[in-house]
């Protein structure tokens, strides 16, 4: 029982002590765990070293390392953090810019039209009024012209009326077809 008391303690002081590690991502000591789990799955491999308290020097030298590279690390973070901004904020003006310039299109071609429409509106004034014009003048043609046309109408519908009755003094004595009877 004495035995296993005493078991007991040493592996309880065994299980107890700090195991100070630090894994090494090729030349530089790990920042954290994702640094550690991308370099392994990188390389396959993963330096791990321990850190001893009698070493006090190479403890603090260690310790000096992970800060500069945690620096770095953050530093790297950061810039490639400001550049997706940077994207982003070049894809949103480019898009804004097309954006404005498909506006400026639009209204171009709005003006446009209306200007064409402005100017047949116009075209169509000076046709309506040059017709007008036209219009007097050919009024007064006409009323001359029909003074003509109506003599000239009056000698023509006697030379109508006397073919008329030639032409019936000439059919009267024609016979007609029997419409109802039918050759075989």
């Amino acid at each position: 029982m004495k035995n296993l008391f005493f078991l007991f303690i040493l592996f309880m002081i065994i299980s107890c002590s700090s195991n100070k590690v630090v894994y090494w991502c090729g030349d530089h000591p790990c920042i954290n765990k994702k640094e550690k789990k991308a370099y392994f799955k990188k390389n396959m491999i993963v330096e791990m070293k321990s850190i001893k308290s009698k070493n006090y020097k190479n403890n603090s030298e260690i310790e000096k390392i992970m800060q500069e590279s945690q620096k770095k690390e953050k530093i790297r973070i950061k810039n490639e953090k400001n550049s997706a901004k940077q994207i982003k904020l070049e894809e949103k003006r480019r898009i804004k810019e097309e954006k404005d310039l498909a506006k400026q299109i639009k209204l171009e071609e709005k003006r446009r039209i209306k200007e064409e429409k402005d100017l047949a509106k116009q075209i169509n004034l000076e046709e309506k009024k040059r017709i007008k014009g036209e219009k007097k003048s050919y009024k007064r043609k006409i009323y001359v012209n029909k003074e003509k046309q109506l003599k000239k109408a009056e000698i023509d519908l006697d030379e109508f009326s006397e073919l008329v009755e030639k032409i019936t003094k000439k059919n009267t004595f024609k016979p007609y077809p029997d419409i109802n009877e039918i050759p075989n």
